[in-house]
């Protein structure tokens, strides 16, 4: 019988699975790419030898001839089994959970060795969608990057999925089950490079992410060159990590081409409005529940329809302060009484990139709102 560091081995060799520690000193292995309603590919491993890998999925004719024993459950026990045993039955299990029934070659290779994916990225047909249970378990578990009690949140009105459409690393569905499994606050890093393979590097020029770090550093009174700036989100990775100052939230959370379209979800909504009618106030709910409990001090908005939805909904406990022009930039503050011993600022700004606004601009602002918030 193999030992449990010995199966773990085995199971770390393959790159798709993620190990995840359950109570009792037992140990579950997530297939996060599944296709699947379940996930969860093996649970329970445990000193004693026990472990357990899905079946439930496996064609009859995989379990005959592999002599499978599928309890009424849908598992198999791997207690007693050798090491070529389970590299097997974890391959068939990959296989059945990304909606593949033949068996294909697979280069078997030792403890040290990496297995390749059995289900290549984007290979999944464009006319299979995900399912309703898929979709809605995106909705209301994740709010974003960094630290959720940090002094600053930019808010945005939603990601564009580039690990989909541009850098083509995740089909819609792999995204999905990736982003189903999400916490309330996820460090940025990890979940764009480790989660999507996609290099932070290949993001060039003026985006999102370097006007929102050039704020940072002007408020912390930081060196803020371009230099310093990359520094900070590519090298240091301080952007968006959950030991900084800041939170980067987005508003609605459902991966899109375009925040205009709803395309791929019209099995769920006919129209974004239905979409946003659904979902908007919830997730206001949610932000308003967190900034609630959090240290936050201000709010940047850098979205025009984000910024009116916001001013709609806290419209009863909202007041202008101030708004001033930097060249053809406008700015304006307020703030928001979310209760009677909680305030907020909150910043509208033009859309930060594609020429709307400039880091003097944005630097300028960090200056001004730290003057009034210290």
């Amino acid at each position: 019988m193999l030992s449990l560091e010995e199966k773990r081995k085995v199971f770390e060799a393959f790159v798709d699975l993620k190990e995840k520690p359950i109570s009792n000193e037992r140990i579950n292995y997530i297939y996060s790419v599944s296709l699947q309603k379940r996930n969860i590919l093996a649970r329970e491993l445990h000193p004693s030898g026990n472990g357990y890998v899905l079946g439930k999925y496996l064609p009859e004719a995989v379990v005959k001839s592999n002599g499978y024993n599928v309890d009424a459950r849908g598992w198999i026990s791997i207690k007693n089994f050798t090491k070529d045993d389970l590299i097997n039955v974890i391959q068939e299990a990959m296989r059945s959970m990304s909606g593949k029934t033949s068996r294909t070659e697979v280069q078997k290779a030792d403890e040290n060795a990496s297995h390749k994916p059995l289900i290549e990225s984007n290979t999944q047909p464009e006319n299979v969608q995900p399912s309703d249970d898929l979709v809605r378990s995106c909705l209301y578990n994740w709010l974003g990057y960094g630290n959720l009690n940090g002094h600053i949140w930019f808010i945005g009105i939603e990601e564009g999925g580039a690990e989909i459409w541009r850098s083509k690393t995740k089909t819609l569905i792999e995204s999905l089950n990736l982003r189903s499994q999400f916490d309330l606050s996820m460090e940025f890093t990890n979940v764009w490079e480790e989660l999507y393979d996609i290099p932070l590097t290949t993001f060039k020029g003026p985006n999102v992410w370097r006007y929102q770090a050039a704020f940072l550093l002007e408020y912390e009174e930081l060196n803020s060159s371009p230099e310093d700036i990359n520094q900070y989100i590519f090298r240091s990775k301080k952007f968006g990590s959950k030991s900084s100052n800041h939170f980067i939230c987005e508003m609605m959370p459902l991966p899109k081409p375009s925040k205009d379209s709803i395309e791929e979800y019209k099995f769920l909504w006919n129209s974004l409005k239905g979409y946003y009618d659904e979902v908007e106030a919830n997730r206001f709910v949610l932000i308003r529940n967190n900034l609630l409990n959090s240290e936050a001090k201000i709010i940047v908005s850098y979205d025009q329809t984000l910024t009116k939805s916001m001013l709609n909904y806290f419209s009863d406990v909202t007041s202008k302060l101030i708004d001033w022009q930097y060249n053809h930039e406008q700015y304006t503050l307020y703030r928001i009484n979310l209760s009677l011993s909680k305030e907020v600022y909150f910043l509208t700004t033009h859309f930060f990139g594609n020429g709307r606004i400039s880091y003097d601009g944005i630097k300028n602002a960090a200056k001004r709102i730290k003057e009034l918030v210290e």
